[in-house]
């Protein structure tokens, strides 16, 4: 068994959830099933708020209820983080989507922040959090367009890694903005998390090691292309709040290449979602995160 087949087992997961003690993980971030916001503003015109975006045929079909799960607790708050963003945020400058010229507003000044898609009409296309990271060059070798026309999700490479993320600002650009080697902010937002147990290990070839202080992350399996298992040591670890909500902010190594190299992202969690667990520097911690990069 390979060293994060057995990260898997420690997580006890399956396609549907994966248990991380007393509580399981919500539904995959991104999936047509994940909790949304429901009343007037879940579909306006066939273009859901943070649910399912239908414009355009064919395309995928992509959320954020999962997402926002991350940073607050309800869809009242969900509602108030979107609204208060297009009502008093920081606007950008309109880029056409189809037929449409659509508007991003930012609210929030701090590590963590909403970022609202909306319409020059003020139709709300969609919201999400968005974060501070930490910036890394990243060959992009797939698009994957959302079917509104203004979000979409990335894979590529990072160092010897493949990765798979959110793009917080593709509808800012032109789809040809996003490929080849760019500048990508990294950031991760965690379902969970909880602290990891070293445990000793065998590999394929009889190896013995040790998971202490171990940095790695592979896909969740009940979860969309940028949902991933990881295990990693907290460097550096602050609070920060969004909406009222205390979260730990937190650097960390994603991973080590093959060279040595530390490849590090900044990981939030809230506090409610960590239990009576207060992440320290030097702790191993382990959970399941949604991974989403700023392209600059």
């Amino acid at each position: 068994m390979g060293l994060f087949d057995r990260l898997r087992g420690l997580f006890g997961g399956s396609d549907e959830t994966a248990s991380t003690g007393d509580e399981s993980v919500g539904p995959a971030a991104g999936y047509d099933d994940a909790d949304v916001t429901p009343g007037e503003m879940s579909d306006p015109e066939g273009r859901g708020r943070s649910g399912v975006n239908v414009a355009r045929e064919g395309a995928k079909s992509g959320s954020h209820g999962s997402h926002w799960d991350t940073v607050v607790e309800g869809d009242d708050a969900v509602m108030q983080a979107i609204m208060g963003a297009v009502e008093s945020g920081t606007a950008t400058e309109g880029r056409q989507v189809d037929d449409e010229i659509v508007v991003g507003y930012r609210g929030g000044t701090g590590a963590l922040s909403t970022m609202a898609i909306a319409s020059e009409a003020g139709e709300i296309w969609s919201g999400y959090p968005t974060a501070e990271g930490i910036t890394h060059e990243v060959t992009v070798s797939e698009l994957i367009p959302w079917a509104n026309g203004a979000e979409a999700q990335l894979s590529g490479t990072l160092g010897d890694a493949t990765v798979s993320f959110f793009t917080t600002n593709f509808w800012e650009h032109e789809d040809d903005y996003f490929g080849g080697d760019c500048e990508v902010e990294l950031a991760a937002l965690a379902y969970d998390l909880n602290p990891a147990e070293t445990e000793t290990l065998t590999d394929d070839e009889g190896n013995e090691f040790s998971t202490e202080g171990m940095a790695g992350f592979v896909p969740f399996e009940g979860g969309d292309v940028d949902d991933y298992i990881f295990q990693t040591t907290v460097e550096t670890v602050t609070e920060v709040d969004f909406g009222g909500q205390p979260l730990y902010r937190m650097r960390v190594p994603l991973f080590r290449g093959d060279d040595g190299t530390e490849y590090q992202v900044m990981l939030y969690a809230a506090e409610r979602l960590c239990g009576d667990f207060e992440p320290e520097k030097g702790d191993d911690v382990e959970g399941v995160f949604w991974l989403q990069g700023r392209v600059h």
